[in-house]
């Protein structure tokens, strides 16, 4: 207990003093945690890291399934699924043959296949959690793919368990691991939406049963010599976080994440160790694959699925970084001796390198994605403009809106109530809104903000105006950016983005807590001077609430 306690003393002591530089110079964090675990690993015994990194990896594995929507995967489930299977089986499939042509056995062969084909939910999800009401069509592909990639990962852990680690095969292991995720299943859909209504309010009781099904679960997979990284899965799939009443929970449980967060990457430096020429080679073989193969074949899947260029390569750039199941996995294989010592060093060197690229790609998505658009790699792989376009043959003088979603609905059911001197054009690049679009509007174009093609489509030297509703800000900086006379008129939500968007070409900017705050104050004057009752206010609030409802 004492070198536990010992250990994490160290860890976060040395994480700490690392941090304050990085906060006073508003650097990334993670890259920090690398270099203290560098530090603690001069001290550690090797053994422990590789304890604290298994509990490390399988309670952020828990923290991850809590915030699966399994909703949303269900609505994305087939394309996501496809494009997970056919990404893994392609580039494990090769890594593994290069892993033979190197020398490798079979088993360090497939050890070296799985690092390259799954990718960390971790890190993706760091930089896709927004604080947006609204989440874009690649965060959600994105939630949906990590989530096969899991379930993946946890089949590959059992599957080595029962064939590699145990001294006789025990295919039952797969019958027991069923067992225990479908009994999360009727705990998450029979039993955890009354025991959080019941609940609600007491954060602190909704912390402790979120860690008690974290470690029950764990239990139950430990007795049935199961992986601990199972029972964590199978925890956070049963308190998803998709029903209003576990929210307190989410907030709550989320303060672990800054608890095991600093373990994982601090431990995950301190196994760092310095390269020979061999690991090098595998490290190499394995950012190819994952830095390049995995995001641009992903999105040439998702284009041929039907799928705009940006959603498609927003996307595969969140699959550029090494699984913590893989990692999970090498450790275990350490562990159990059944490693090469080559082997493990690359896919640590590799998950940190990756890790490392994956807080740069993330933050910078919509300047990579402009850049390949520029040098026609998104056109190379495969994208199309016109399969999903109506235009009329004679339309001009029209009225161009980016975003259905987000106000373009509602400003094509406002026309169809009043006769229009102007017709509209809808531009929209979310897949999910194809058919209501095709059944509530003539003209519409499906497709990149940032792909001329679609401006040609939508005529936009014959456009009257231009309208960005998109809370978007990379797309409503693009629209501002045509080069164009039309008038275009984009939404911001800041003071800053509306001087950038003006600075850009912008006629004109819509600020929605600026016109909110505007509508309020008229409503509270006109209730003050007498003009509207407060039932005739309560009834008009009704009346929005009910409209953003019917547009969610």
């Amino acid at each position: 207990m004492y070198d536990v306690l010992f250990a994490l003393t160290l860890i976060f002591g040395i994480a700490a003093v690392l941090l304050v530089v990085a906060a006073q110079r508003s650097l990334p964090v993670i890259p920090f945690y690398l270099l203290a675990g560098i530090l603690v690993g001069v001290v550690i015994d090797e053994t422990q890291l590789l304890d604290l990194a298994q509990w490390g990896v399988a309670f952020l594995v828990f923290l991850f399934g809590i915030h699966v929507d399994l909703e949303a995967v269900r609505s994305t489930g087939r394309i996501s699924v496809a494009v997970s299977i056919l990404q893994v089986a392609v580039v494990g499939g090769l890594a593994v043959g290069a892993g033979l042509v190197f020398g490798l056995d079979a088993i360090n062969a497939v050890y070296l296949g799985v690092a390259a084909a799954l990718s960390s939910s971790l890190v993706a999800t760091s930089y896709l959690d927004s604080a947006a009401d609204t989440r874009p069509t690649y965060a959600r592909l994105a939630e949906s793919i990590h989530f096969t990639e899991d379930v993946l990962g946890v089949l590959i852990v059992l599957s080595l368990s029962a064939f590699v680690y145990a001294a006789t095969p025990a295919i039952e292991q797969f019958a027991v691991a069923g067992g225990i995720l479908a009994l999360a299943l009727i705990i998450r859909y029979a039993v955890f939406h009354r025991l959080t209504a019941r609940l609600r309010g007491d954060s602190e009781v909704m912390m402790l049963v979120g860690i008690a099904f974290v470690v029950g679960f764990i239990a139950l997979a430990e007795a049935a010599n199961l992986s601990i990284v199972v029972g964590a899965f199978a925890a956070g799939i049963a308190v998803a976080d998709d029903y209003p009443h576990s929210l307190e929970l989410v907030d709550t449980v989320d303060d672990l994440e800054d608890f095991f967060s600093p373990i994982f990457f601090v431990t995950l430096g301190a196994l760092l160790t310095l390269p020979g020429l061999e690991s090098i080679g595998y490290t190499l073989v394995l950012l190819v694959a994952i830095v390049v193969l995995n995001p641009l074949l992903a999105a040439a899947l998702l284009l041929r699925a039907g799928f705009d260029g940006r959603t498609a390569v927003l996307t595969g750039l969140t699959l550029d970084q090494v699984s913590i199941f893989s990692l999970f996995i090498a450790i275990e294989a350490l562990a159990a001796e059944q490693i090469a010592a080559p082997v493990f060093e690359a896919i640590v060197l590799a998950a940190t390198l990756s890790m490392l690229l994956a807080t740069y790609t993330g933050r910078h998505a919509e300047s990579i994605n402009r850049w390949l658009r520029e040098r026609g790699v998104i056109s190379a792989l495969g994208e199309s403009v016109g399969t999903r376009t109506s235009v009329a043959d004679d339309l001009s003088d029209h009225i161009i809106v980016v975003d259905f979603e987000h106000g373009g609905r509602e400003l094509v059911d406002s026309s169809t109530a009043r006769e229009r001197e102007r017709p509209l054009l809808i531009i929209e690049d979310n897949p999910a809104l194809y058919d209501e679009i095709q059944a509530a509007c003539e003209n519409y174009v499906y497709g990149d903000v940032l792909n001329e093609q679609v401006w040609k489509q939508a005529r936009l030297e014959e456009a009257a105006l231009v309208v960005a509703l998109t809370p978007r800000r990379a797309r409503a900086e693009a629209v501002a950016g045509l080069e164009t006379d039309v008038p275009r008129i984009v939404r911001v939500d800041t003071t800053e983005q509306a001087a950038e968007c003006s600075e850009r070409g912008a006629s004109g900017v819509i600020y929605p807590d600026v016109l909110a705050a505007e509508r309020v104050g008229d409503d509270l004057v006109a209730v003050l001077e007498g003009e509207i009752s407060r039932e005739e206010l309560v009834e008009r609030g009704r009346g929005r609430d009910r409209a953003e409802r019917g547009s969610g």
